[in-house]
């Protein structure tokens, strides 16, 4: 079973040990996240798998760095395809990809109005 998108508990632990610093953090995921989607949608569109890996692989990264471990798992799956040199993804990977990234991008923007 795939897990939710963001982890609370993870982003609390973090947000206690980096304080306010981790503002700079939560403003640069949520303008790097829908940009990094956009950019996976127009990888795909162009069929493109070097492009496709490549920011799958920093979406990954910048996902697990905050405690969205639910949305690595989903860019992750999207990674592999690229990786593997396809552009193939499914409709369900896609939509999965976009419904996380909304979720933590959602999670975020409460953490910021905090």
């Amino acid at each position: 079973m795939s897990q939710a998108a963001m982890d609370a508990g993870a982003f609390a632990e973090m947000k206690e040990m980096m304080g306010d610093s981790l503002h700079e953090i939560i403003n640069m995921c949520l303008q790097s996240l829908p940009e990094q989607l956009s950019a996976i949608e127009d990888a795909i569109e162009q069929n493109n798998a070097e492009t496709l890996f490549n920011v799958s692989h920093k979406m990954k990264s910048a996902c697990g760095s905050i405690g969205a471990f639910g949305l690595a798992e989903k860019v992750e799956t999207i990674e592999i395809i690229g990786r593997d040199g396809n552009t193939q993804v499914s409709a369900k990977a896609i939509d999965d990809l976009r419904s996380a990234t909304q979720q933590v991008i959602t999670f975020l923007n409460t953490e910021a109005n905090n």
